[in-house]
């Protein structure tokens, strides 16, 4: 009976054993993912950072064509309210 719970024992042993190489496999693995998914973040950041610039940029340089356009669009008008005056001044009909 000695023999046999000697032998048991000697198993349990080997298999609590192989069970923490096991766990410590297990965590290393889960080390190195969760590095891997910071990575991964990191770079993702990087990328959404990219885009955010890129997008602002071109905000900024809408925003400025838009407001040499009404400008321009003012020029023109009051050109043309100009050229009509200086028309009625001078008894001249203008065809459109």
């Amino acid at each position: 009976m000695r023999s046999q719970e000697s032998t048991l024992g000697k198993r349990f042993a080997k298999v609590d054993k192989q069970f923490d190489q096991l766990a410590k496999a297990v965590v290393k693995g889960f080390a190195q993912t969760n590095k891997q998914i910071e990575n991964a973040e990191d770079r993702l950041r990087g990328q959404i950072d990219i885009y955010t610039r890129a997008v602002d940029s071109y905000a900024k340089t809408a925003e400025t064509y838009m407001q040499e356009m009404l400008a321009l669009g003012s020029k023109v008008d009051r050109h043309d309210r100009q050229i009509q005056e200086i028309a009625e001044h001078l008894n001249l009909k203008l065809s459109h």
